[in-house]
């Protein structure tokens, strides 16, 4: 294995380790339920990227580790995250040649398919649990996000020659 591919693994798995650290950072109350989705936006971003190093075990992994963060109900992120991460996989050639705003919409799309399918199991675990629309409100943040993200990562891989 040479050292480039190395460096390259350990940066993606700093960025991701970043990213969990922003998502389980605490925030004001007022901007709580607008906490953007940081890890479901890095990983969209490896995955999209490179397929073949970030993957959907990575992003259930990653999905994991956040539940243990956050105190859910353990693998829910990380099926949410691996539903997120195969059709971003299943479609990775058509999805990079999509326009930003085009890219913001499957963003948003993924976002809110992430919070359903945690909202859904946690409901599984838990029939007193209600959604209202402030569960949803990182869907409309997050793809706002989504053309800083893709271009600082970009940069960043490009100055790092990750491949």
């Amino acid at each position: 294995m040479s050292v480039e591919r190395a460096s390259g693994r350990g940066f993606i798995w700093f960025s991701l380790l970043l990213a969990t650290l922003l998502q389980v950072m605490p925030l004001p109350q007022l901007l709580q339920g607008w906490r953007p989705d940081w890890v479901l936006l890095v990983a969209a971003y490896w995955v999209l990227t490179m397929p073949h190093r970030f993957n959907i075990l990575s992003a259930c992994l990653v999905g994991v580790l956040l539940d243990i963060l956050v105190g859910g109900t353990l693998g829910v992120r990380g099926l949410g995250m691996s539903i997120c991460a195969y059709l971003i996989a299943l479609q990775y050639q058509k999805l990079r040649h999509f326009s930003v705003i085009q890219q913001m919409l499957v963003i948003a799309s993924l976002s809110v398919l992430l919070h359903l399918v945690v909202y859904w199991a946690e409901y599984l675990n838990n029939p007193g649990v209600r959604i209202d629309w402030e569960y949803l409100q990182p869907a409309l943040v997050s793809p706002l996000l989504w053309p800083w993200v893709f271009w600082m990562l970009g940069r960043v891989r490009r100055s790092f020659k990750i491949r």
